[in-house]
């Protein structure tokens, strides 16, 4: 119990890649590749000594600081779905959702009420994956837009309630439109209809926040 209070009410430094400021979707590529061929791969913010990825795991609904309320049911699901791809044995979010409603728990907001061993034997998994939404924003101003997506992610251990991994990452795009201000404007707000009409708002900033994340997070 004491640890998972910690998760939520301990301040956390924030960091954020150099590069993120202008990252699109181009600009995540090259990155990739920077830290596969030129060894500058991210670290994480925390990583316990000699760690061994736990056996099944869960990914726990996230909790949000945006204004956004798709926001954590976005990144939830692209850093489960990007999980499974890494090699972890997730169990599927439904099972999970229903299992904590039998439990009363129907928000991340009343995980302080239980522990990650609860969690864990309830869930029948190994270890617990915490997620914050900590922004999710799309500003538009005539002729400048602002895109930015930033999360913090735990890995716990469901039967020691030790944290294993943490890491945060935030991405970013600002654009200028001079030429023409007008059509500027109108672009943006179509873009930000369609975006909203597909439940997928800033999906782009979320993939590049989720996949950078997870490559701090060693395979299984």
């Amino acid at each position: 119990m004491k640890n998972l209070k910690l998760l939520y009410f301990l301040p956390v430094p924030r960091y954020s890649l150099p590069v993120t400021h202008y990252l699109s979707f181009t600009g995540y590529s090259l990155l990739v590749i920077c830290f596969l061929f030129i060894g500058c791969a991210p670290k994480a913010k925390y990583i316990i000594e000699n760690y061994i990825p736990p056996a099944r795991v869960a990914v726990l609904p996230f909790s949000n600081q945006s204004i956004d309320l798709n926001a954590p049911v976005l990144l939830r699901y692209l850093f489960n779905k990007r999980l499974t791809n890494i090699g972890y044995n997730t169990i599927p979010l439904e099972e999970i959702d229903e299992k904590l409603r039998k439990m009363g728990i129907t928000e991340a907001g009343q995980f302080p009420t239980t522990t990650p061993k609860e969690l864990g034997e309830k869930l029948n998994v190994d270890g617990l994956f915490f997620g914050d939404v900590i922004e999710f924003k799309y500003t538009t101003l005539g002729f400048y837009y602002a895109r930015t997506v930033e999360g913090n992610f735990k890995l716990f251990d469901a039967k020691t309630e030790q944290l294993l991994w943490e890491d945060e990452r935030k991405v970013s795009k600002k654009e200028f439109e001079f030429k023409d201000i007008g059509r500027a404007f109108a672009s943006q707000l179509v873009e930000k209809t369609i975006d909203k009409a597909l439940h997928s708002p800033l999906k782009e900033e979320a993939n590049g926040v989720i996949n950078t994340t997870l490559m701090t997070l060693p395979k299984k």
